[in-house]
């Protein structure tokens, strides 16, 4: 490797880590103004192993397994502007441990093991800008850590720290700070004191915490702030005056919290300075969105994605907003005038559309960013027409990929010509299932219609078979009835067996009434078995 090397960078793949240790031979790159050896196991620097390196800016030890850094390790880096140490296995940081390192202006140890700070830690780093202790299990700030050293420090990040109060002390020591992350923490509540030494903020990260509502004045001594980030919190109420006194604010994120209602007097305060909100994964009804954003018509972004919205009612948005996000809702049609004419960028991916009107096209014909992914697009004749004719004139619209009818899915729509369209109500097959179908609705409609005609057809069948069984029944009590009338039927038909051979007229009946057996006999054999006998 050549000595006058001004950059030397030495990595590998994740899966397959080096296994390496620092060598004295990297004294002899004296002209070294960078160095970045990661993913290498290297267990510790050594002392005075980077001397002679009086060139070196940008020191990146990340991913490694150094344990604990020595202040003699950085011994002679007096020009070191930026030193990375992330993600390694650091447990303690003594006091003085960079105090070799008077020039540094960004110190990252994020995802170490550090769980406390100690007193002086950062000493003889009054240059320092930019301090990330993200990842590391502090739970607090220690204020004697920045006492007196730290006065110039613009950045603080401490994301998922585990704190679960600020201690306003440390803010004390930090008149110059302007950007404070403290994201995926314990915090519970806020209090409108815990910014008061903040009087140079601007950027507030408090997403991912357990505060759960905003209450008045909460961030009145915030005067600087123009940034805001209260997403992915548990906050279901903002009371009226939560916002007041920042009449700098431009941007706040409010998204995936509880929020249901919103009184409409919320953003008055901010009414001047709000640029952009973001309301995303709130399900706020739109009669009380209406309300809501007129409390802010000077809106130029608006982010609502994954709010459960369905429709969108004509007038709902500022009309002076340039950027809309309507991702991840419910949403299959939309009126020209639901969307303002000062509209520049749109995103309405992830919603149930099959297609666009000529006339909603006409409205975003001029837009400079408009994402269509993720929609179930039927491409027939019903439905992709107008956006078909536009699609050599917008790269969006030509990328849009077709879900039906079966023989198109997967296809983007700048491949398809209009003589390859078929009529909406005309079937396509479905390999998978095996059965036409024109969509997933009209799936859901065939199988409900299969399913009432399936239903009528075993009604049917019960009341037949109750019918049957019920003549069954009565057949039991007619049987001898029609055994009878067949019998007499038959006298009736075969006169001989009533008048016999001879044609004469027998009065004998059957005794057994079991055996029900015909027979005939004259007068005559009659008076001749009982004999009439003469009186005189």
């Amino acid at each position: 490797m050549d000595s006058k090397a001004e950059v030397i960078k030495i990595s590998a793949p994740e899966y397959n880590l080096n296994v390496l240790a620092m060598d004295p031979a990297i004294q002899d790159f004296h002209d070294l103004e960078e160095l970045h050896i990661t993913r290498s196991n290297i267990p510790e620097l050594g002392t005075h192993l980077l001397w002679t390196l009086t060139k070196l800016t940008v020191l990146n030890l990340s991913q490694n397994n150094i344990t604990q850094p020595l202040d003699e390790s950085f011994r002679g880096l007096n020009n070191l502007k930026e030193l990375y140490l992330d993600d390694n296995r650091i447990y303690s940081l003594p006091s003085g441990t960079f105090r070799y390192l008077s020039s540094l202006k960004i110190l990252s140890l994020q995802r170490n093991r550090i769980q406390q700070m100690m007193p002086r830690m950062f000493e003889q780093l009054g240059k320092l800008q930019v301090l990330k202790l993200s990842g590391n299990y502090l739970r607090e700030l220690n204020p004697e850590s920045f006492k007196n050293v730290l006065q110039d420090l613009r950045v603080l990040e401490c994301r998922g720290c585990s704190l679960q109060k600020i201690n306003t002390e440390v803010y004390g020591y930090l008149p110059h700070l302007t950007h404070l992350d403290l994201g995926y923490n314990e915090f519970e509540s806020l209090s409108s004191d815990d910014f008061c030494n903040l009087t140079s903020l601007i950027y507030l990260g408090l997403e991912g915490n357990k505060i759960s509502a905003l209450h008045d004045e909460q961030f009145v001594h915030a005067v600087t702030l123009k940034k805001l980030n209260l997403s992915k919190n548990r906050i279901y109420r903002v009371n009226p005056a939560a916002f007041l006194n920042l009449p700098n604010i431009s941007e706040i994120d409010l998204s995936y919290n509880k929020l249901e209602d919103l009184d409409k007097t919320c953003l008055e305060p901010v009414a001047g300075t709000l640029q952009k909100l973001s309301l995303s994964g709130n399900h706020i009804p739109t009669s009380v969105l209406r309300t809501f954003l007129k409390g802010a018509p000077g809106l130029r972004d608006l982010q609502l994605a994954d709010a459960g919205l369905t429709d969108i009612p004509p007038g709902l948005f500022p009309e002076k907003l340039g950027v809309l996000n309507l991702s991840g809702n419910t949403l299959s049609f939309l009126l020209p005038d639901s969307v303002p004419e000062a509209l520049l960028e749109l995103d309405i991916s992830r919603n149930r559309f099959k297609g666009l009107s000529d006339d909603f096209l006409q409205r975003i014909e001029f837009l400079t960013s408009l994402n269509l992914e993720r929609n179930p697009w039927a491409c027939d004749l019903c439905h992709i027409v107008p956006m078909l004719e536009r699609s050599n004139t917008s790269v969006a619209l030509r990328d849009v990929k077709c879900q039906t009818p079966y023989i198109f899915e997967g296809r983007s729509l700048g491949a398809l010509q209009m003589s390859d369209l078929n009529w909406c109500t005309s079937s396509s097959f479905s390999d998978g299932a095996n059965f036409f179908l024109t969509g997933d609705d009209d799936r859901i409609g065939i199988i409900a219609a299969t399913a009432s005609i399936l239903l009528l057809l075993l009604t049917g069948i019960a009341v037949i078979g109750a019918f049957c069984y019920s003549r069954r029944h009565a057949a039991k009590y007619y049987t001898h009835e029609e055994k009878r009338t067949a019998e007499s039927e038959a006298i009736f038909e075969n006169q001989s067996a009533l008048f016999g051979d001879e044609r004469e007229l027998s009065f004998k009946f059957p005794m057994d009434l079991n055996e029900k057996k015909i027979s005939i006999a004259t007068i005559d054999e009659e008076f001749k078995k009982e004999p009439i006998v003469n009186g005189t």
